[in-house]
C-alpha cells in the first residue's frame, strides 16, 4: 500500500521513522529519533517509528568479526553488510516498506529495498558516510573493503532517496561533492536541541559577578571527553585561575581516570533524562557558557542544548560546530588558536559584563527555535512546498 497523502503532502498516517534500532527507545542514538519522533506525533506529521530487535544479531557479528580476523581482516562495520541489512530489512513489516520512510540512518534501509516494496524514502542525517569513514578523526573505523560496499549503498540511496535532509550545510554539501548527489534533492534543517525543558521550568540567575564574586562555570556535556576537548579547557581554566579569575568546569557524566582529580573541575554523574527530567536542564543553567572544542565533529549537539536552556555558547567553529555557535551568543576559535589565545578571549568575556549578558540575551532568543517542534514545522513546510522560506541557522542569514 502506497503511503496516503504521500509526495509532497506534510501529513502521513504511514510515515514511519526509521533508524538502526528501535526508533520510539529514548536511549537508542541519543534519543534523536524518539524526540522527533514525539514532535512529528504532535503535528500529524508521522505516526508510527520502527521497532527494530537488532538483539539476535549479536552472535552472527561475533561469528562475523571472528571470521575476518582469521583471515587478517580488520573488525567492525557488520552492521554495513548484506546479510546483516537482509536480516535487517526483513524485521521491518510490509505496511512499513510500501509506505513512506524518514531515515536516520546513511545506509538502513537500502532505497532499492523500499522501492521494490513500492515505497518511498527519505534521509535525515547528520553526516555522510564518507564523511564519517573518512579516517579524519571522525568515529567510524572499518576495513577499507567493508568501507567500499557501504559507500556504494550509500550513494545508491542518495540516488534513489526523494530528498535528503542534513543537520548542516557542511554535511549537505560534502553529500554533494564527495557523494555525488543531486543538490535539487538536498535541503538542510538543524535539528532541535535534545532537551526538554519542563512546564514552567524557569532559569535561576547566579547572583554576583562571574569570575570575582563567584565561580565563571564553563560546561562540558559529552562522552568523547577527549575529542571533544576538555582536556583543553581544563588547561584553559588553569590559565584563567593563575590570572586571578575564579573558575569551574561543570560536567555531565562521570569522572575518566586522567582528570578525576584535576583542580577545578566538578564531575556531577550521569544524568538520566527520563528519570529527572529537571536535573539535566539545571546543569545546562547552572553554567556561564556552554563548551565545545572537538576538533573533528558533525554538528555538536551539546551547543544547541545549552542554548536552548538559554546558555551562551563557545568553542571551535569548524565542520557541523561552525554553523551552532552563533556569533552573537558564542565565542567561535579556530581549531589553531592556541590554549593561551583561548583564554585570552575568555579573560576578555569576563572583563565585559556588557558583552555577558548581550550573549545571556541573545540566547534566551534562539532558545525559542532550539526545539524539535520547530524542526518538524521546517519538515512540513519543505515536504508540502519542496523548500523552506525562512531556516533557521545560528550563523548567517537568520529568521
Amino acid at each position: 500500500m502506497r503511503c496516503r497523502n504521500s509526495g509532497s503532502q506534510g501529513n502521513c498516517l504511514d510515515r514511519t521513522i526509521v533508524i538502526l534500532g528501535d526508533a520510539t527507545d529514548p536511549r537508542v542514538h541519543g534519543g534523536i529519533p524518539h524526540a522527533f519522533l514525539a514532535a512529528a506525533r504532535r503535528r500529524a506529521f508521522a505516526h508510527h517509528g520502527a521497532e527494530l530487535d537488532l538483539r539476535g544479531m549479536a552472535w552472527p557479528r561475533r561469528n562475523w568479526n571472528a571470521l575476518r580476523l582469521v583471515r587478517g581482516l580488520k573488525c567492525g562495520g557488520f552492521q554495513y553488510t548484506a546479510s546483516f541489512l537482509d536480516a535487517a530489512e526483513n524485521s521491518l513489516s510490509d505496511h512499513v516498506l510500501s509506505g513512506e520512510i524518514l531515515s536516520f540512518s546513511q545506509h538502513f534501509p537500502r532505497a532499492e529495498t523500499v522501492q521494490r516494496a513500492g515505497g518511498r524514502i527519505s534521509y535525515y542525517l547528520d553526516a555522510t558516510l564518507t564523511q564519517l569513514t573518512s579516517g579524519r578523526g571522525l568515529d567510524v573505523r572499518i576495513g577499507d573493503d567493508v568501507r567500499d560496499e557501504v559507500l556504494a549503498i550509500e550513494r545508491k540511496n542518495y540516488d534513489l532517496a526523494d530528498r535528503l535532509v542534513f543537520w548542516s550545510n557542511w554535511a549537505a554539501s560534502a553529500a554533494i561533492d564527495e557523494c555525488g548527489a543531486d543538490k535539487r534533492k538536498v535541503s538542510v534543517i538543524l535539528p532541535g536541541a535534545n532537551l526538554e525543558l519542563p512546564t514552567a521550568w524557569n532559569r535561576k540567575e547566579a547572583l554576583g559577578r562571574p569570575g570575582k564574586d563567584r565561580d565563571f562555570v564553563l560546561g562540558f556535556v559529552g562522552k568523547d571527553w577527549r575529542r571533544k576537548g576538555l582536556p583543553l579547557l581544563c588547561d584553559v581554566r588553569d590559565i584563567l585561575a593563575r590570572r586571578g579569575w575564579r573558575v569551574l568546569v561543570r560536567c555531565a557524566g562521570m569522572a575518566p581516570r586522567a582528570l578525576r582529580k584535576r583542580t577545578g573541575v566538578e564531575f556531577v554523574g550521569y544524568i538520566d533524562k527520563a528519570v529527572d527530567p529537571i536535573a539535566f536542564p539545571s546543569l545546562l543553567a547552572s553554567c556561564d557558557l556552554g563548551c565545545l572544542f572537538s576538533h573533528r565533529e558533525a554538528l555538536g549537539l551539546s551547543t544547541l542544548e545549552f542554548l536552548r536552556a538559554g546558555v551562551p555558547v563557545a568553542g571551535f567553529a569548524i565542520e557541523g560546530p561552525a554553523e551552532t555557535i552563533p556569533p552573537d551568543a558564542g565565542l567561535r576559535f579556530a581549531p589553531q588558536d592556541s590554549v593561551g589565545q583561548i583564554a585570552d578571549r575568555f579573560e576578555s568575556y569576563l572583563a565585559s559584563p556588557s558583552q555577558q549578558l548581550a550573549y545571556k540575551e541573545t540566547a534566551h532568543k534562539w532558545s525559542r527555535v532550539m526545539t524539535w517542534d520547530r524542526c518538524v514545522l521546517d519538515f512540513e513546510e519543505l515536504w508540502q512546498t519542496g523548500k523552506i522560506a525562512h531556516p533557521v541557522r545560528l550563523v548567517g542569514t537568520n529568521r
